[in-house]
Formats: structure tokens, C-alpha cells, sequence
């Protein structure tokens, strides 16, 4: 349900709401869909028009008017330049057709904690250690970003997007065994791009982000941080030296090695496999295939 501060910001998001079917016509060269959902109900294709659902579209152009704080440019700027960003690295292919190298997918874990604290029921787990004894998969930066804006992608489609306490992810970054001290360029020119990529094109989807078996020096990452990432996504990183730790901000994660509530599981077998498109990503990516087949 849409909930507004004020009288103005209702106006705004009104203005803006009403505003997107011709800014995707005019401005997105019809490009229409945003993480995974279809956002212009005007559409002249009968079977792709029954995939719009309102209360979403709703939700999704709320969370753009909350991050560029009701500012009608600045929305409406950013969300013609997120959907060119989309309609050019095709997002929805890396997360559900395209292969990535067996060693990154080792990395990346998605896990869903159902009861746990609001905005921390969908947890993003990057196992960095793993990647440093491998940099040869640095080389091709590209892979590497494709790789994780597809685990990315992959995890917005555990948020409904309807529950405003509950449609935030949470992201940990596990430091354990690197030494920041000989990180190599390859992997700095990497996290610059990630940094980059989704400071712009994913706002308003991060509730906190903990950093944890720190090495005790890391002032390259956060000169690096700095420059693309504003004052209130900084606000929302937590750094962790001991990784034991994490379960004091983060109950519902592996007692071994994060001092959460979770005895039995490994972080491994948290990790939910199977994640499905949603219908109108199924569609656009089913049209995608037998467009190229053709």
C-alpha cells in the first residue's frame, strides 16, 4: 500500500506515476520492464498487457521517488537512465540465462530468513575470500559483472514488493582471507564497476550492508566507495573485524562461523537454488530467445 509523509510527496508520485507510459514510449524507446515487472499498462500487445499489475508498478516508482527525495527532474532523470540501462545490459539474461563460471557461483549465496527481522528476510552473501585465490576470474571484468548483477536480480525476485517493512535486501560481504593490502587491480577495477552499476540503476533496494572479517586496514575500498555512493547508502554499511559478530545485527544466519541463531545450517545449505522469473521476465526472455532464433 502506497503511504506518503506529506501532501507534496503524494503530488510528486501522482505527477510521476502518470507520467511513465510516455516517458517509456518517448524516452525508453519503449523498454518498459523493472526488475522482472511490467510498468506501462498502455500497451498494444494484448498478451504482454495482461502481465501489468498496478499495485506493483505502484511500489517499484515509489521506491524511485524515495530515493531521489521527491525531486520530480531528478526521478524522472534517473528512471529514463535506469531503463536504458536495462534495455542495454539486458539484466533479466545474466540472472536467468546465461551461464556464469562454476567458481564465481561458488561466491554468491542467496538466503531467505521468512521469520526473521523485517528488511532482513532476503540476504545477499558475497564469500569474497573464495575469489582472491582465484584472480584469473577478474580478467574478464565484464564476466564478472554480469555474474553478479544476475545474483543480484536473482534476489530482488525473493521481494514481493508489496510489504514497504519487507521489500529491502540486505547484503554481507565476507572478507575472510583476503588482504586488502595486496588486493589485486583487476579486482578493484571490478568492485569499481559494481559499486558504480548499482549505486545508479538499483536505489532504494538496500536496507544495510555489513563487511565483515575486515582486514584491520581498508581505506582503498572506502576511497573507492566515496566516490559513488551518497551520505545515506553510507549510513547503512556496518565493518566487522570478527565475523562472530554478525549475528548481533543479523539473527537469522549460521550460528558457525556468524554467531547467529541458525545451529543446524551452513551457510551453503541456506542457499535457495532455484529462483524463478517472474511471469512477464519469462515472457520477455521466451520472446528474447525466439527473436534471436529467427
Amino acid at each position: 500500500m502506497v503511504s506518503f509523509s506529506n501532501s507534496e510527496e503524494q503530488e510528486i508520485f501522482e505527477r510521476v506515476f502518470a507520467e511513465i507510459p510516455s516517458l517509456i514510449k518517448d524516452k525508453c524507446d519503449g523498454y518498459d520492464e523493472l526488475y522482472g515487472y511490467k510498468l506501462n499498462p498502455d500497451d498494444e500487445d494484448a498478451t504482454a498487457s495482461a502481465f501489468y499489475k498496478k499495485n506493483v508498478a505502484e511500489a517499484l516508482i515509489l521506491k524511485l521517488c524515495k530515493a531521489y527525495r521527491f525531486q520530480h527532474e531528478e526521478i524522472v532523470s534517473n528512471f529514463v537512465k535506469i531503463m536504458k540501462w536495462r534495455s542495454e545490459f539486458n539484466p533479466l539474461s545474466a540472472a536467468f540465462l546465461e551461464s556464469h563460471n562454476k567458481e564465481l557461483q561458488e561466491v554468491g549465496i542467496l538466503a531467505s530468513y521468512p521469520e526473521g527481522e523485517p528488511n532482513n528476510r532476503v540476504v545477499t552473501w558475497n564469500l569474497y575470500g573464495h575469489l582472491v585465490k582465484k584472480k584469473h576470474l577478474f580478467k574478464d571484468a565484464d564476466k564478472f559483472v554480469r555474474y553478479r548483477i544476475g545474483l543480484m536480480e536473482r534476489g530482488l525476485r525473493l521481494l514481493d514488493f508489496l510489504d514497504s517493512e519487507n521489500d529491502y535486501m540486505t547484503q554481507v560481504h565476507d572478507y575472510k582471507g583476503v588482504s586488502v593490502l595486496r588486493m589485486d587491480s583487476d579486482i578493484k577495477k571490478c568492485t569499481k564497476q559494481i559499486i558504480a552499476i548499482f549505486q545508479q540503476n538499483y536505489p532504494e533496494l538496500l536496507f544495510a550492508k555489513y563487511f565483515v572479517n575486515v582486514p584491520t586496514l581498508l581505506q582503498w575500498f572506502y576511497d573507492i566507495v566515496k566516490a559513488f555512493v551518497d551520505k545515506e547508502t553510507m549510513k547503512k554499511f556496518v565493518v566487522l573485524n570478527d565475523g562472530s559478530r554478525l549475528g548481533n545485527y543479523l539473527q537469522h544466519c549460521p550460528k558457525n562461523p556468524y554467531g547467529g541463531l541458525d545451529v543446524k545450517n551452513t551457510l551453503q545449505e541456506e542457499n535457495v537454488a532455484e529462483v524463478r522469473p517472474t511471469e512477464y521476465a519469462l515472457y520477455l526472455l521466451e520472446k528474447q530467445n525466439n527473436e534471436d532464433i529467427d
